[in-house]
């Protein structure tokens, strides 16, 4: 979350992440969530 973020508008992933699904929910399996832990 510390790179230049001009192409998102100046959010951070996470909120880009969960506006697109909002708009897009057929392109998402899972809800998006910002859950500290493993990357699995």
């Amino acid at each position: 979350q510390h790179l230049p973020q001009r192409m998102l508008a100046h959010q951070t992933p996470l909120l880009a992440m969960k506006q697109w699904q909002k708009s897009h929910p057929e392109l998402f399996k899972k809800q998006v969530r910002n859950r500290p832990g493993l990357d699995r």
